[in-house]
């Protein structure tokens, strides 16, 4: 019997004159794919409406976050603050506004500025900034800064009480001065140390009320320092000593306190004590030149700095000129101390340039005085900077600026209008825009925010005024397609007209109020308050959106799976088809065998 040898191609199913002759292989991956493809398209068609829908939620939300934006620009009372000065005296007087200003005018006369201390080192001056002083030796420089705080005091001495005519207490009236940090002040044995800078006035309400007639202060034998410190009291001042019996102070007024005696005709009182903190800066061996001192000041950072500057004198033009700061108060001395405790000779300063002094102005009739020459507290809201005394009254107009309102209105309807056009485009089943459009047709959440956005504009707000109930009375209102539009006319109206109930209206007079506060809010709070929550991670836009990304991820699982099922589908009619082939195969070969085989008995009866 003959036989053909079979010679594999890459179709191992299918052998060269065997089988049924068919591509099975292509055949069982065409019935796969007929079975997945509509299985695949319908899984396809739901992700791509979920991220559509996803799409559509995520752009609902960044238009609803801008108008929100726009509403949180008019929620509060300094929004709408903006004033704008104009100063007759330009060159004079600048002036900057905060949120808090309000418009009017003012009338403001400088005849004073405030300045700093100017001094100069003694003597004929130095050779070179390299000039060795104190004959190399280290020696010490001594710093006082401010005015001797010692007081001034007037006495008087009353009347003894002779045959029952009555008699009358003495008096000691003392003008207090201000003192500086360390500086210390003894006033009828009870001594204050100052803790910071301390006005005349400040160091008169530490002593003030003072009263020793009382039976436990008597007991005690006086008032102690101890019973008077507290923390509050720490910031400006710590006591020690005791207050003796025999004088009580009264109230201050203005740095003068008057001390009046227990008994009549009673002695005068001791002369208050007062010392000056000083602040030592050590001059080394190595640093003992002009140049070192400078340097030494300087590092020392103590308020006042060091420079060297140039006479011109021929032999000795250099010079030390220390400058302080601007006030009276800063005023300041130095002097030198050698180990001997003598002088270093031209390393004094008792040569003033400039004396330390304050700002002297009037401001709308009231006198001020001021350590500096920026002034933040004569006009609530702003700042004045003096440049030089003004001839004559100055005067300050502030008026309002209502432009930036405006402009804050006007994006608001922009806002709305756009947020609106955005859900005609997601709700509109024939829109075209791409990757939102028509994404979320018959959403209901639609409809929930179209609801919410014109209750933010027709609902009255929480805090009508003045006949202003809503954004109507404004000149906002939505009309028949839902555009807001704004009147212009009636806006201008009620800026002009009735601004503070506008304020009112629309920030219930808050500011940076929480979206979680119970109080009113005004019709823009409101609407901050509404937005917020609508667009929360718990909202209904962030719940939608999060279940249609879970969805998406149970579909892509689903064609995961529908890959796999297809995998082992294509693997079984690959194994049926190749059992099919075989039994044709078989089958084939037999018919081969028996055509011989009859093909021979033939051919055997043909020859006999």
């Amino acid at each position: 019997m003959a036989t053909t040898a079979v010679t594999p191609t890459t179709n191992t199913i299918t052998a060269l004159g065997a089988g049924s002759g068919v591509d099975v292989k292509s055949l069982a991956q065409s019935l796969v794919e007929a079975e997945k493809a509509p299985r695949k398209t319908l899984i396809d068609a739901k992700i791509k409406k979920s991220e559509g829908g996803v799409s559509g939620y995520a752009a609902l939300k960044y238009v609803l976050n801008d108008l929100k934006t726009a509403f949180s620009n008019l929620k509060d009372q300094s929004a709408f603050n903006t004033v704008v000065p104009r100063v007759s005296q330009a060159s004079a007087i600048s002036v900057t506004t905060t949120a808090t200003a309000s418009a009017g005018s003012h009338s403001v006369t400088v005849t004073n500025l405030a300045k700093p201390q100017r001094t100069i080192s003694d003597g004929a001056g130095f050779v070179s900034p390299l000039s060795q002083l104190n004959s190399g030796a280290a020696f010490s420089l001594v710093l006082k800064k401010g005015i001797d705080p010692t007081p001034t005091k007037v006495f008087s001495l009353g009347a003894a009480d002779v045959n029952g005519a009555g008699g009358t207490k003495s008096t000691s009236t003392l003008t207090l001065k201000a003192m500086n940090k360390g500086d210390t002040l003894t006033v009828n044995g009870l001594t204050m140390t100052a803790n910071k800078a301390l006005s005349a006035s400040e160091v008169g309400e530490m002593f003030q009320n003072f009263n020793t007639t009382s039976e436990g202060v008597i007991t005690a034998g006086g008032i102690s320092g101890s019973s008077q410190n507290n923390t509050n009291l720490a910031v400006f001042g710590t006591f020690s000593g005791t207050f003796a019996l025999g004088y009580s102070t009264g109230a201050n007024n203005s740095g003068v306190l008057t001390l009046t005696s227990t008994a009549n005709n009673a002695a005068e009182l001791a002369a208050p004590v007062a010392t000056q903190f000083a602040n030592t800066i050590a001059i080394a061996a190595s640093a003992s030149t002009p140049a070192g001192i400078a340097a030494a000041i300087n590092t020392a950072n103590l308020g006042v700095s060091a420079q060297l500057v140039s006479t011109g004198d021929a032999s000795t033009p250099y010079k030390i000129m220390m400058t302080g700061t601007s006030g009276a108060s800063n005023a300041f001395s130095l002097t030198s101390l050698t180990a001997a405790g003598a002088a270093v000779t031209g390393v004094n300063f008792a040569t003033r340039l400039q004396s330390a002094e304050d700002a002297a102005l009037n401001v709308n009739g009231m006198a001020i005085t001021s350590s500096t020459n920026r002034i933040t507290d004569a006009i609530p809201g702003s700042t004045l900077e003096l440049f030089t005394t003004t001839t004559g009254a100055a005067s300050l107009d502030f008026s309002r600026d209502t432009s930036t309102v405006k402009t804050k209105i006007k994006a608001l309807v922009t806002a709305f209008n756009d947020a609106n056009s955005m859900l005609t485009v997601v709700s509109d089943p024939k829109s075209t825009v791409a990757e939102y459009g028509a994404s979320l047709v018959g959403n209901n959440v639609v409809s929930t925010v179209r609801s919410q956005m014109r209750s933010l504009i027709t609902t009255d707000s929480t805090s009508p005024s003045g006949g202003l109930n809503a954004l109507r009375d404004l000149g906002l209102s939505i009309n028949r397609t839902g555009i807001l539009e704004l009147d212009a006319t009636k806006l201008d109206s009620a800026m002009l007209n009735k601004f503070d109930n506008v304020v009112t209206l629309l920030t219930s007079n808050q500011e940076k109020l929480s979206v979680t506060s119970a109080l009113p809010a005004g019709a823009a709070g409101e609407a901050v308050k509404k937005l917020t929550n609508l667009l929360d991670v718990s909202g209904a836009i962030t719940a939608q959106s999060n279940n249609l990304t879970k969805k998406i991820t149970d579909y892509q699982k689903e064609l995961t799976a529908l890959d796999a099922r297809m995998t082992a589908l294509l693997t079984r009619y690959n194994k049926q088809f190749a059992t099919m082939e075989s039994v044709v195969g078989q089958s084939k070969s037999l018919q081969t065998s028996l055509k011989s085989t009859f093909e021979g008995m033939m051919s055997a009866y043909t020859d006999n």
